[in-house]
């Protein structure tokens, strides 16, 4: 069973099919670039990862639904590479999904072929990944995904979009349901006995780019109860007999500079999140996903009732394509602006290629630990960021970050967000303009991103203070106090003295303030480039300050929470929400 519409090719593989297979055994050389012809290719070399091979489970056929004059199926080899720790043991899952480059599959501008030889193995190009995963004690897939993304049989410009979420979800299930095959003591194609190893309960998903927007559509899909891409039959099996057939629910996510090409203002609900503990990278040099369109999935985060917490990182000196040993373009240079932060040949921040897949791979097998390993632990939670109750972090596995938790709904209350302004009081000399999500605001072209909604605060005379009140609120269960804003890069900080204070005060009318210095992550400023405009980042990220450290004043009987800016003497600030989060214990 490969899942409800896509379904096996039972007939002998002959002639080009033939042929096509045979070759997908190989390391064919890789295309780089969006634009025909491809350059000089990267091969990633297996013989670097002794846990990963490659596998070919045999043909299938893709059902597309909205075709025009074209087939509204699509036969493709099911191929990908698999890793398994040593032993015998049950082990959790990763599935990786690679994104969407250009090949013989998809050329933008040129003719695009399927079946096409030589065909590039995108998904050989996390072998790195998979190793690190395997010698964790994760078992990993990695499907080929260049079906999914071949410009033929009915895709164009106009719906390749669309046709893409549509294969890719039929593709993962195809996998999966293998796997769950495999685990039952069957062998469909992996070279490699998996009977009783699979722990199909525990499965994870990590995607790059388009693989990421892939991994996001399924892991929804599969939680709303539909276990194939097109969503138009609901699942009637009970969630075990799910699980055993590897259509069951995904229990994390990592989304690296994930996106499904939709434009945010036009389709926001491409940007939706099932309920799982998620991790969102994104990097400030990605010259693919330019406006940051990546973060949308922790905005639209914000706004669905949750009992997982999700993470958003930027990872200011990270490119797009160096998370892919496949992919040898450096991005940036698709668009090369604010060299200061991103030109490799001037930039201190800029990571290299090694950094990036490094980090990744630290990072995801640290947050699946988190999870699945030490659940409820508060040092494996602080060292992925998923810990509330303290200080954000201004460095994950030896990277400058700059993060924005969203906490679960029953952890977090909201005080103040940047639309409900008119509830706060302002002096006089403090200048205060809204800017709403997606808008064009007064900077033409505004900063990017263009979300979320911000407040913007400017003074030039002190002192100046927002003050928000507070019905007399108890947050004695809180852990911390968390402000989402950026400094303007425009704005010179000051250094050596705080930049602005944060007061809590009580019904009582006792106080207590706390001092921001400008050394806390979240008032990081990037060099701007005086060649291309003020392009240096600008994205709102998360000042939390343990409330502890409010000391005297009653938590039972709040009165207000206001802003103090009377140490610098002038300044200009973005402010998108105060919160009170961390209830509870570490779980979540």
């Amino acid at each position: 069973m490969l899942g409800r519409s896509i379904r096996a090719v039972v007939q002998v593989c002959t002639g080009v099919w033939l042929a096509l297979a045979l070759s997908l055994l190989g390391w064919p050389s890789l295309g780089q670039t969006l634009s025909p012809p491809p350059p000089t290719a990267l091969v990633p070399n297996l013989e670097s990862f002794s846990l990963v091979k490659p596998y070919n489970l045999g043909m299938a056929v893709i059902d597309q639904t909205g075709v025009d004059s074209a087939p509204e199926s699509m036969p493709l080899p099911l191929t990908g590479a698999i890793a398994v720790p040593p032993g015998k043991a049950s082990t959790p899952w990763v599935i990786i999904l690679h994104g969407r480059h250009a090949g013989c599959h998809f050329n933008p501008g040129a003719t695009s072929e399927w079946p096409c030889e030589p065909e590039p193995r995108f998904d050989l190009g996390f072998a790195y990944l998979a190793q690190s995963l395997a010698e964790a004690g994760y078992g990993v897939i990695i499907p080929n995904l260049n079906a999914a993304f071949s410009e033929t049989y009915g895709a164009n410009a106009d719906n390749r979009n669309e046709l893409a979420d549509q294969r890719s979800g039929q593709i993962i299930d195809a996998h999966l349901t293998r796997l769950a095959q495999a685990h039952r003591g069957d062998d469909p194609g992996f070279g490699v006995s998996l009977t009783g190893r699979v722990e199909l309960g525990r499965l994870a998903m990590v995607g790059h780019s388009m693989g990421g927007g892939a991994a996001a559509l399924s892991a929804l899909r599969r939680a709303e109860g539909q276990g194939e891409a097109q969503g138009n039959s609901a699942l009637v099996e009970p969630l075990e007999d799910s699980i055993a057939a590897g259509l069951g629910p995904i229990a994390a996510l990592v989304l690296v500079s994930p996106t499904r090409s939709y434009a945010i203002a036009q389709r926001p609900d491409a940007y939706q999140l099932p309920d799982v503990p998620t991790a969102v990278i994104a990097g400030g040099c990605d010259r693919d996903i330019f406006d940051f369109s990546s973060l949308y999935y922790v905005e639209t985060a914000r706004q669905q009732p949750r009992t997982s917490p999700v993470l958003g990182i930027l990872l200011p000196g990270a490119n797009h394509n160096y998370y892919s040993a496949a992919v040898a373009e450096d991005d940036y240079y698709r668009r090369p602006d604010n060299a200061p932060l991103c030109n490799p040949q001037r930039s201190r921040d800029r990571l290299s290629r090694v950094a990036q897949e490094r980090f990744l791979a630290q990072y995801t097998t640290a947050f699946l630990q988190a999870l699945w390993s030490a659940p409820g632990d508060a040092v494996a939670l602080t060292k992925v960021g998923l810990a509330a109750n303290r200080a954000d972090p201004g460095i994950l596995f030896e990277q400058s970050v700059l993060t924005t938790l969203v906490s679960p709904t029953p952890q977090r209350y909201t005080v103040f967000d940047a639309k409900n302004a008119p509830a706060a009081t302002l002096t006089a000399g403090l200048d205060a303009k809204f800017c709403q999500a997606l808008g064009a605001c007064d900077r033409s072209p505004r900063l990017y991103p263009h979300f979320p909604d911000l407040l913007t605060l400017g003074w030039s005379a002190l002192p100046q203070r927002l003050q928000v009140p507070l019905a007399s609120v108890s947050v004695s269960d809180f852990t911390s106090l968390e402000l989402r804003l950026a400094p303007d890069p425009s704005w010179p900080i000051p250094q050596g003295q705080p930049v602005f204070a944060v007061v809590l005060r009580d019904r009582q009318g006792d106080a207590a303030r706390v001092e921001i210095l400008p050394s806390v992550p979240t008032l990081r400023q990037f060099e701007a480039d005086s060649t291309h405009g003020n392009t240096a980042p600008l994205y709102p990220s998360n000042l939390r300050i343990p409330l502890g450290q409010f000391y005297g004043v009653d938590l039972t009987a709040l009165s207000s929470v206001e802003l103090v800016f009377d140490q610098a003497p002038q300044g200009k600030l973005h402010l998108a929400s105060i919160e009170f989060v961390g209830r509870g214990d570490f779980g979540f």
